[in-house]
């Protein structure tokens, strides 16, 4: 169970560091306006900016559903509420909610369709001037996306292969009837009440806590609520790190302290 719980952590964690590349590579190639002198600093163009945000937006939209097709816990968002509350917050146009809602796939592979829509705006956006580089940097581009969506397919592979919940009720039943034997067990051997007594309750603790911890590990993002609310990974801050990142690199960049003209 630990296993599952550390092969679905670091699948999330390579699926953020990809898409922190993502805003990392556009924003070092994004086009900028140079001054005419050398010691002021270059900007974005207003065309680059725009493309920038546009596909910060998109990594946020695309993490946030793509969480929400693995958890229970952030399901609602793909419900006809949970989208047109998307919509109310910023994070999605009616025109994208309306595109996603009709697409002829399932609710829960909707994120498919904004990975697509992140490598075809920077396609659109190297044919426009906005992103420079040659075709190495399309190749580099590309192998990022077809590594983040290998990386969300491995999470929900995971969880399709995980240890079967019957095995882990029978494991259930046979710790409760052990435990529930011991104190008969230990009064019938002529063992002292007290130390009966100790021996139920170190028994209790260690063996149901170390099982009610498999469970949670088990489950990483509490789907079966074996956490009770408490997912072990955090979904949350997985996705506000996200968020964080999707911005970070863009405004990081947003002024370049040299111009080009020093190098010449």
């Amino acid at each position: 169970s630990y296993g599952l719980w550390r092969k679905c952590y670091d699948y999330s964690r390579r699926l953020q560091g990809r898409l922190n590349d993502l805003g990392m590579t556009l924003a070092a190639h994004a086009t900028r306006m140079t001054s005419s002198s050398p010691d002021v600093p270059s900007t974005y163009t207003p065309q680059s900016r725009q493309a920038l945000e546009l596909v910060s937006r998109y990594v946020r939209v695309f993490n946030l559903l793509t969480y929400a097709s693995f958890t229970r816990s952030h399901r609602p968002i793909l419900t006809p509420r949970g989208m047109r509350r998307l919509v109310e917050r910023g994070i999605l146009t009616p025109k994208e909610r309306e595109i996603l809602t009709n697409a002829e796939v399932p609710a829960t592979q909707r994120h498919n369709a904004v990975l697509v829509w992140l490598i075809r705006l920077f396609l659109e956006g190297r044919q426009t001037g906005v992103f420079e580089g040659g075709t190495g940097f399309e190749q580099q581009f590309m192998e990022k996306c077809h590594v983040i969506r290998a990386q969300y397919g491995a999470i929900g592979d995971e969880l399709q292969g995980r240890m079967p919940l019957a095995y882990a009720h029978i494991v259930q039943v046979l710790v409760d009837v052990v435990l529930w034997m011991y104190p008969f067990m230990a009064l019938s051997t002529g063992m002292a009440w007290h130390i009966s007594i100790m021996g139920t309750f170190l028994l209790t603790m260690f063996y149901q806590g170390l099982f009610d911890l498999a469970k949670q590990f088990l489950d990483p993002y509490d789907n079966e609520n074996y956490g009770k609310g408490d997912d072990p990974l955090v979904i949350d801050t997985l996705i506000a790190e996200t968020n964080a990142g999707s911005v970070r690199w863009m405004n990081s960049f947003q002024q370049q302290p040299w111009s080009k003209q020093l190098l010449k």
